[in-house]
């Protein structure tokens, strides 16, 4: 499939991140009661590194945070996407 290339630069400029706002609203309050401890234990994470992830917006969730709300979306019968997001 061709391109041209003003499409190719869109396509370079992906970002992928969390919604803080409703995995905490839908996730870490619900689910959790707010416990930093059980939901992290729940992805297979420290609670450490979920609450600097979740509690400090400058700093952005990589691979592995995505990777496991995505894995306990699925498991659980969540969407995804209402927790991760993709800006073009």
């Amino acid at each position: 499939m061709k391109t041209s290339h003003n499409e190719q630069v869109e396509w370079d400029r992906i970002s992928i991140g969390l919604n803080r706002e409703n995995f905490i609203r839908d996730i870490l309050e619900k689910k959790f009661n707010a416990s930093f401890r059980l939901c992290a234990e729940a992805m297979g994470l420290k609670p450490n590194y979920l609450r600097d992830i979740v509690m400090n917006p400058d700093r952005g969730a990589g691979t592995k945070m995505l990777s496991c709300i995505y894995r306990y979306c699925m498991k659980n019968g969540l969407n995804p996407e209402l927790y991760i997001f993709v800006k073009i």
